[in-house]
């Protein structure tokens, strides 16, 4: 099992790999929450960098186990 990463270990922005690490979850799960709205992302060319605040706000609201 890979170690989660820790906030503030975070860059400014997040791909959609080292997202899932820090959740703590499978890519597929990332991809579902980016498309629901609950993360926040830009796309940059052909890569999805996802606000790290976004993460952190939705493991705080509890929605992680």
């Amino acid at each position: 099992m890979e170690e989660i990463l820790p906030y503030r270990e975070l860059p400014d922005l997040v791909t959609v790999p080292e997202a899932a690490k820090f959740l703590g979850v499978g890519r597929k799960v990332v991809y579902q929450l980016l498309e629901n709205g609950v993360l926040r992302a830009i796309r940059q060319k052909s890569k999805i960098l996802i606000d790290p605040c976004s993460l952190y706000d939705f493991q705080n609201r509890g929605k992680m186990a």
